[in-house]
């Protein structure tokens, strides 16, 4: 298996995907309530023979 990533493309740029630990909440500003939440960045892994895809979230990221 190789390591890879999911991007997450935005208006204007590209962001890595990441996991929020419970339910989706709607925000009118920014269209998800995050702020608190527990943030985990997505590793996946590509099998090189048949293309499977495995994703972990495994990485804790700081709030910007």
């Amino acid at each position: 298996m190789e390591e890879g990533y999911f991007l997450d493309q935005t208006h204007g740029g590209y962001v890595d995907m990441k996991w929020i630990e419970g339910e989706p909440r709607r925000s009118i500003w920014t269209g998800l309530k995050i702020g608190g939440k527990r943030k985990l960045c997505i590793t996946t892994y590509r099998c090189l023979d048949c293309g499977y895809l495995e994703s972990y979230a495994r990485k804790e990221t700081k709030e910007r």
